[in-house]
């Protein structure tokens, strides 16, 4: 399942693939702003990168449900908007 998710204050979009596989949904970032200036590494943006080289969130925890999934990635988003803007960490 693909979605776009809009920030609250409506500046940015993130597009994101959900993916379910055994016990968990894994949440792979398709599109989304650019760090700019700032860390890209994968503990500063709280990111994983699977064997084909594609991005998915770091969460600690699981999400076992769509509907925890979808929560997941609108914080991240929300978070990486504000890490994108100001530097401040997760």
């Amino acid at each position: 399942m693909i979605e776009t998710y809009r920030t609250v204050d409506g500046r940015d979009y993130f597009l994101f693939r959900f993916e379910r596989r055994p016990r968990v949904i894994r949440i792979y970032v398709l599109k989304q702003p650019s760090y700019g200036a700032r860390p890209e590494d994968g503990h500063s943006t709280h990111r994983y990168v699977d064997e084909h080289g594609q991005h998915y969130i770091c969460w600690d925890g699981s999400c076992r449900d769509m509907q925890e999934a979808h929560q997941v990635a609108k914080a991240w988003a929300e978070r990486t908007q504000q890490y994108v803007r100001t530097g401040r960490r997760f």
